[in-house]
């Protein structure tokens, strides 16, 4: 009796010891944060090739949020990229980018997706407003020719997507946004972008990040 006793005793023991132990190392394994993040980090290229499927993992695209934006166009140099991932015209319009960027043989190119601080009128995409809309713009603000500003339904100032700046030591020196509001009736980006409209969005852009080069090289 006394046997059976001490038996069932030292299995209740080894049971309730397994638990405990499981149930520490569940916990312990729940807050270990640094190495699920070390699992699932991806670089800035990696992330753009998933939020922008035509273009593959090894390019120049790094990621800026819409106050670091701010501070690259009001003091920077490089070339800006604003747009979003949902946005189907953005799609297409970073292949043709990206491939004169790397013709060019930019460093890299600045990423904001501009979606959420648009929405919400944050005062950082009120400050891209004012730097992109103000006196450091080059060019004609003028509506006869082809506009630096672009106006909402209401008259105000807003930036449409999608929209490239090339910026040196925070001068705006080129912009485009050819399809971020007048698409020309066309319904889709591929029925948009014939190869005489390419041709000419590519030599524009060639000439303005010829520029950048230029000047950074004449301050070296």
């Amino acid at each position: 009796m006394k046997n059976n006793f001490f038996a069932n005793f030292i299995l209740t023991i080894c049971i309730f010891s397994f638990v405990l132990f499981t149930q520490c190392n569940r916990k312990e394994k729940q807050i270990e944060p640094g190495e699920q993040q070390t699992q699932t980090w991806i670089s800035d290229s990696e992330r753009f090739a998933m939020d922008y499927p035509l273009i593959g993992s090894n390019n120049l695209f790094v990621y800026r949020t819409a106050e670091q934006t701010a501070q690259i166009l009001e003091r920077g140099t490089g070339v800006v990229f604003i747009g979003f991932k949902e946005c189907s015209w953005c799609q297409l319009y970073v292949v043709f980018l990206h491939d004169v960027a790397l013709e060019m043989k930019m460093q890299r190119i600045f990423y904001c997706d501009i979606r959420e601080d648009r929405l919400n009128n944050t005062e950082s995409y009120q400050k891209i407003v004012r730097i992109l809309f103000g006196e450091n713009s080059m060019g004609s603000h003028s509506t006869e020719d082809i506009p630096l500003l672009q106006f909402d339904d209401e008259g105000q100032p807003r930036v449409y997507v999608p929209d490239v700046t090339i910026v040196n030591d925070g001068l705006i020196i080129a912009r485009d946004f050819e399809t971020s509001k007048d698409t020309l009736g066309y319904n889709t980006a591929e029925e948009y972008w014939n190869e005489d409209r390419v041709t000419a969005l590519k030599n524009r852009l060639r000439e303005g990040m010829g520029l950048v080069v230029s000047k950074s090289c004449n301050s070296c």
